[in-house]
């Protein structure tokens, strides 16, 4: 691409969106709400169409400049001939890296000109007119409107078109190999482009539809039908609406097409591959991390060939003596191991555990069907793959676990689950350094980053699926939400005994066409010493021996369980004891997560404490509330385990004392922890409407409603603290709701009065 051809390209695009929609739709639309004479609309138009022309002539000669000194800047950086030794200056790679970070920024440039070019006609015109003609309130507001529903369409349009038709000079040999770092691109995320986009979209219609309707309630609409102008406006609407939304999709479009063919190339092999950023989206900023685990897997490629080689030359030196035939088996199957060895390489550093907690412990067991010998050691390869790490999200400690199985057998699977466990390694570093990522909530960054492995996964258009169960246990709560994508049930074992977990929503396996629906995860609440087992359909894929010497595949979905609850959900021994049973004809593996609340052998009070605990209990029961609860205090400070637990019942027992905000200030401690505690949820909103919290009380009793939206006491709380606060209409949706679910007629009435 070259300067002319960039310009033309650029200036055909953006003026002929300018000027065959928003300027003759702007001239339009002032004219036909104005009532002027003749001569003074003369001069209106003449003002309109004048500065138009002028605006439109003065962006594209600003334009040329621009291009022009862009291209001279790029001319200016060295390029290195083949076998040359430039030693470029420090100079000279900084000035090199500041015109490759001007290309991210020029699509501002812009999309900011465009902006400041609508404000330069639209005011002098304003100006112009109540100068030369007269003061008119119409015209004024025309103005205003016309600003508030142009430029941000225009701003938006601006900027993707000039990105996307910029992006072919970032392969110019001057600036594909300066090398940029991450953090020095300028964003402009999805997220603002999205927000941004939609306003422009909603600004236009709102701005004209409202002033139209206006200017018909007023008497300012020049025409006898007003339906005529909003039709034909209307009308107008549709083309840039299109346009602005068709440069959105195809900026979209363009980065997951560079990313599905980055992924293809290292699905077949191809590590020599180098993804160049070109925009300050994600994508751009997915480049630098697809680049980092390519050049790692290209290493270890190149490894494992300096092995082959190596080893192929001692093959056939011990092998000289056999016959033709043995030497081309032997060095076919040597070439499949090698094939087998690679592939475990790459897969093995992807399935670990990092995780560094005192409340979780995490147990892997991992056994690939497909066992294979090379270099006198022996490996396994498959589909199946356990991860394991610590994370942030909002400053909270969470432990990401995640068990997957690629369908298909050994090289095939193992493929899948190499691509599984990139993808997600990358997302896991991407949480960590990304601060955006790291303030989702548990839900949006499971959906959201299964939203993203399955279109990594589309793009191997359905021949490489992965069923999964991904997780996240918040440490300090214990409580688990989890996806299952057509993967075993996760097995919860509890007081010994060991149970299935079931989702309310099911999810295709990662891969499968068309399949992206609106993902919610699954939440549950563990308990200190449960135990949770995640596990492929290895566990059940058993070959059972039958009497009459026939073998038949194991269909008892219970036989797993009363492995787990024989072996005391003891990895190894569930393996063993299974293999026991019958054959094992799939890849095994198994994810052990215990929640263990506190510190393991840790009791909840020492023994001390247990003592001073039961005394604050005896002094209560007598009426010495006040003495029981200094007690409790001093045990708040001493006992840390014991802490939310004697803070909800300090709460209760300032509560009894009449110390109400003594017991909000308890409460909202306990139940910064325990969250899932409904009832006392219950009494905390009322103790806040005792203390004038109305606000507080409000915002709780809705969130305990949205949790258990049957239950008849909270809702009737909710409908007392609504008619508190005024608000008659919620309450009586409230009423609804309780006649709905069978509130007593007496009772419904009594509160129905209260409307009256």
């Amino acid at each position: 691409m070259n300067r002319n051809s960039l310009f033309w390209e650029l200036t055909l695009k953006l003026e002929a969106f300018t000027h065959t929609v928003p300027v003759p739709f702007a001239v339009y639309y002032a004219i036909i709400t104005q009532k002027m004479e003749t001569e003074k609309w003369m001069i209106f138009v003449g003002l309109c169409i004048g500065f138009a022309t002028g605006i439109g002539l003065l962006g594209t000669v600003l334009r040329y400049f621009l291009i022009k000194n862009l291209f001279a800047k790029i001319e200016k950086i060295k390029v290195p001939e083949k076998g040359s030794n430039i030693d470029y200056t420090y100079r000279d790679r900084d000035y090199a890296k500041s015109v490759k970070l001007y290309l991210f920024k020029y699509p501002l440039v812009e999309a900011f000109i465009i902006v400041i070019r609508w404000f330069s006609g639209v005011i002098p015109i304003i100006s112009l007119y109540t100068y030369i003609v007269e003061y008119t309130p119409s015209v004024i507001r025309s103005g205003f409107f016309t600003l508030a529903m142009i430029p941000p369409i225009s701003f938006v349009t601006y900027y993707f078109i000039s990105e996307n038709s910029l992006r072919p000079l970032f392969t110019l040999p001057q600036i594909k190999n300066i090398e940029i770092k991450p953090d020095e691109i300028p964003r402009f995320d999805y997220f603002k482009r999205i927000l941004i986009s939609f306003f422009s979209l909603a600004a236009l219609p709102v701005s004209v539809l409202s002033y139209i309707l206006y200017s018909v309630s007023s008497g300012e609409v020049r025409v006898e039908q007003p339906l005529v102008p909003i039709v034909i406006v209307s009308s107008i609407f549709i083309i840039p609406l299109i346009v602005c939304s068709y440069v959105v999709a195809d900026t979209v479009r363009q980065g997951l097409n560079e990313t599905n063919r980055s992924l293809n190339e290292v699905a077949k092999g191809n590590f020599d591959i180098v993804i160049t950023p070109n925009s300050g989206d994600e994508f751009g900023q997915q480049a630098f991390v697809l680049n980092d685990v390519i050049q790692k897997l290209r290493e270890m490629y190149a490894e494992i060939i300096g092995l082959n080689e190596s080893l192929e030359e001692k093959v056939k030196l011990r092998t000289f003596e056999l016959d033709q035939s043995l030497q081309e088996l032997r060095k076919l199957k040597f070439q499949q191991d090698g094939d087998y060895y690679l592939t475990y390489q790459l897969l093995n550093p992807l399935g670990f555990q990092d995780v560094q907690s005192e409340k979780v412990t995490v147990d892997f067991f991992l056994r690939q069907k497909k066992q294979f010998e090379f270099k006198s050691n022996q490996y396994d390869i498959g589909g199946d793959i356990n991860i394991a790490h610590s994370i942030l999200l909002k400053d909270k400690k969470y432990l990401l676990v995640a068990n997957a199985d690629a369908m298909g057998k050994s090289m095939q699977g193992a493929g899948g689950a190499l691509v599984f466990g990139a993808v997600f390694q990358s997302l896991v570093q991407r949480t960590r350094i990304n601060e955006a990522f790291s303030q989702l909530t548990p839900n949006q960054w499971l959906s959201t980053s299964f939203e993203e492995m399955q279109r990594v996964f589309e793009a191997f258009d359905g021949t490489m699926l992965v069923s999964t169960v991904i997780g996240l246990l918040e440490e300090e709560t214990g409580t688990l939400y989890f996806l299952n994508a057509e993967h075993p049930y996760p097995v919860l074992y509890r007081d010994a005994k060991a149970c299935y977990l079931e989702q309310k929503n099911q999810y295709f396996k990662l891969g499968t066409l068309g399949s992206l629906p609106r993902i919610e995860a699954t939440k549950i609440q563990l308990n200190p010493g449960d135990i949770i087992l995640l596990g492929s359909d290895g566990k059940d894929d058993l070959l059972i021996a039958m009497p009459d010497g026939e073998n038949e595949i194991n269909l008892d979905d219970k036989l797993f369980l009363r492995e787990v609850e024989s072996k005391g959900a003891n990895l190894s021994q569930i393996f063993k004891g299974l293999s026991e049973v019958g054959t094992i004809i799939d890849d095994f593996s198994l994810i052990r997560l215990e929640y263990m609340g506190v510190t393991r052998k840790q009791e909840l009070f020492s023994k001390d404490g247990k003592q001073l605990y039961k005394e604050a209990k005896r002094l209560y029961h007598r009426g010495k509330t006040y003495d029981s609860i200094r007690i409790l205090q001093n045990l708040v400070e001493a006992e840390s385990n014991a802490g939310p637990r004697l803070k909800k019942e300090l709460a209760k027992l300032f509560y009894v004392y009449g110390d109400l905000s003594s017991a909000a200030s308890y409460g909202e401690d306990y139940l910064k922890v325990y969250r899932d505690d409904l009832e006392f949820g219950y009494f905390l909103s009322k103790v806040y409407k005792k203390v004038g919290k109305l606000s507080e009380a409000l915002l709780l009793a809705e969130s305990i409603r949205n949790r258990a939206p049957k239950k008849s006491k909270y809702l009737v709380h909710l409908f007392h603290l609504y008619v508190k606060n005024a608000k008659n209409e919620r309450a009586a949706a409230i009423l609804k709701d309780l006649k709905i679910i069978g509130l007593p007629l007496e009772d419904w009435e009594a509160l129905a009065s209260l409307l009256q």
